[in-house]
């Protein structure tokens, strides 16, 4: 009943000072940004009993000014804490970069698909560092309906295996280039 009373009383207070602020304001372009501030506030001190009932803590402080101390964050001051945040950093990381690997590599002439697997450094990285890429694997499927311009037959000799390392040695030095990677981290080939 108390709460209830309570959101009356501060409901009452409101319209209040929005009427009165709206007699004050010269024009009529003010008044509706008095409108839109003071209906803020009524969400507000509407919401404030129904999340006290809730039990649900409305704060009114802005998360990038408050202060943390090592006390209130116990699973990073045990230690453990910190692998956790570091292996789900590395995994959106590694989630990032394979994604841009695969696009480069979709964007290689006669490439239908392409799965990427990235491997890093182990014990490397942290929370705000990332970590170093000890090797990057990429498995090519050509794509078949591809159209070709007739080319030499050659008896006797290799003629698609050179397509195929001519297409992976492509992808190979794109992702290298635009990456700036070493080559000899990059593996590539043709499922």
């Amino acid at each position: 009943m108390q709460t209830l009373q309570n959101l009356v009383r501060n409901l009452a207070f409101i319209l209040l000072v929005a009427t009165f602020l709206e007699m004050l304001l010269p024009n009529k372009s003010m008044r509706s940004f008095v409108q839109m501030v003071m209906g803020l506030f009524v969400i507000s001190a509407v919401l404030a009993p129904i999340t006290s009932f809730l039990h649900v803590p409305l704060t009114m402080e802005v998360p990038a000014w408050s202060t943390v101390v090592p006390q209130d964050l116990p699973t990073i001051a045990e230690g453990q804490g910190i692998n956790v945040g570091r292996d789900a950093v590395q995994g959106q990381y590694r989630q990032i970069l394979e994604n841009q690997v695969q696009a480069l590599a979709l964007g290689t002439k006669g490439v239908k698909s392409a799965v990427v697997d990235i491997d890093f450094v182990d014990g490397g990285g942290g929370i705000t560092d990332q970590p170093k890429i000890s090797n990057i694997k990429v498995t090519l499927t050509p794509d078949n309906a591809e159209i070709q311009s007739v080319q030499p037959i050659k008896i006797g000799s290799e003629s698609v295996a050179e397509s195929q390392s001519t297409r992976c040695e492509e992808v190979r030095d794109k992702i290298s280039t635009l990456m700036s990677l070493s080559k000899e981290l990059i593996h590539v080939q043709e499922h």
